[in-house]
């Protein structure tokens, strides 16, 4: 059974389009995880995608497929705006960006990735540093009549 087939007609082109900067035998792979994404429960890890996805065994060229669309975020970045967020804000006069560089806090020197930075916040500790990651993200602000502002991610860098 194809997976796009239990989509909406317009998720499943928008899906469709994400994967085309990805190599022909790569992107069925995400396109399949992509999917797998949407059904998932949770959603917080690659692995919770694979059995909703359908994969079973053959993990590994799942693993490729997520490597393979980290390194065209660029191209999937403008392909998201293209096409999902620009169109959403078809009506607006003007577009707001916002940038956010909040560092998350992980617990102890031994956090794999983690780095130490200045806390610009420090809360009641007064700690003038923290162990943890700096995502940076770009988004787009947009205006929802009951819930306000919302953010539209775009592109997120560690």
């Amino acid at each position: 059974m194809n997976l796009l087939s239990a989509l909406p007609t317009l998720v499943s082109r928008w899906l469709s389009c994400l994967v085309c900067p990805l190599d022909r035998r790569t992107a069925p792979r995400l396109l399949q995880l992509l999917v797998g994404l949407l059904f998932a429960r949770g959603r917080r890890t690659v692995t919770s995608w694979f059995r909703p996805a359908g994969i079973r065994d053959e993990f590994r060229p799942a693993y490729r497929a997520v490597h393979a669309a980290g390194r065209r975020t660029d191209s999937i970045a403008f392909l998201v705006w293209a096409t999902m967020v620009r169109p959403l804000l078809a009506g607006e006069t003007r577009l707001v960006f916002a940038l956010d560089d909040t560092p998350t806090q992980r617990y102890g020197r031994h956090v794999e990735g983690a780095g130490i930075h200045r806390d610009p916040s420090p809360g009641p500790s007064n700690a003038p540093f923290l162990y943890g990651h700096i995502w940076v993200t770009l988004a787009c602000l947009a205006t929802h009549p009951n819930w306000g502002t919302l953010a539209l991610p775009l592109l997120a860098r560690l």
